[in-house]
């Protein structure tokens, strides 16, 4: 069965969301320095524009991953005999990433529109801590959509396995990074633009394949 257009485009929105992230690292400017509580409103309002890329980039992260996590859904289903399960499990995964980024998003305007904008020395300080922090609420939803995405890879053979290897390995790291235990959380805060991009071109071919061969499989 051919892919539609459509179908062909959701797995390099991976890609998409890999260049938001780096955006992000490079227009983040809440603080002088990389420490919780450290913003000042002078800091922020002197980088507004900035900040304000900051929070564009991780909004089109959110949209992107969204259609990414469809892709990834649709290639897991693809090798599901009956009812989804992991892929049912790693798109799940996915909606809580982007509901962390959302939250992220969230204490950032509060930062930045309102504290920062108000001249509130106090109010800036507090929200910076949560601001700081805030990309933990994605960490469970990653932990879970890596996870999922390397099992049912390996349990329907339609991923490398050692793309899928690599991923539950980062699943991992993530959830333990998450419950305090480094160096995991830094990881996958680092690694994820290198394997959304691995991920979009092997989702991409992988998806290719499957629809190539669906036909010679329902006639067998």
């Amino acid at each position: 069965m051919a892919l539609s257009k459509f179908e062909r485009f959701l797995p390099w929105t991976g890609l998409v969301a890999a260049l938001c992230w780096i955006g992000h690292w490079f227009l983040d400017k809440v603080s002088a320095s990389d420490e919780p509580g450290a913003a000042t409103p002078s800091f922020v309002n002197e980088h507004l524009n900035l900040n304000r890329g900051n929070q564009a980039c991780l909004v089109v992260m959110g949209v992107a991953l969204l259609f990414f996590a469809t892709a990834v859904r649709n290639l897991l289903r693809s090798g599901e005999a009956r009812e989804g399960t992991y892929s049912t499990i790693a798109y799940a995964g996915w909606i809580v990433v982007v509901a962390g980024i959302s939250q992220m998003v969230a204490w950032g305007w509060a930062l930045i529109n309102g504290a920062a904008d108000a001249g509130d020395d106090t109010a800036t300080h507090i929200l910076s801590h949560g601001y700081y922090f805030a990309w933990a609420g994605m960490g469970v939803g990653l932990a879970t959509a890596l996870v999922a995405f390397g099992l049912g890879g390996i349990r329907n053979a339609v991923l490398p396995k050692w793309f899928a290897v690599i991923s539950i390995v980062l699943g991992v790291l993530g959830a333990l990074g998450n419950a305090g235990i480094p160096p995991g959380g830094l990881v996958n805060y680092l690694l994820l633009p290198l394997w959304l991009v691995t991920a979009s071109i092997v989702v991409a071919r992988r998806q290719k394949r499957a629809a190539t061969t669906a036909p010679v499989l329902a006639s067998a």
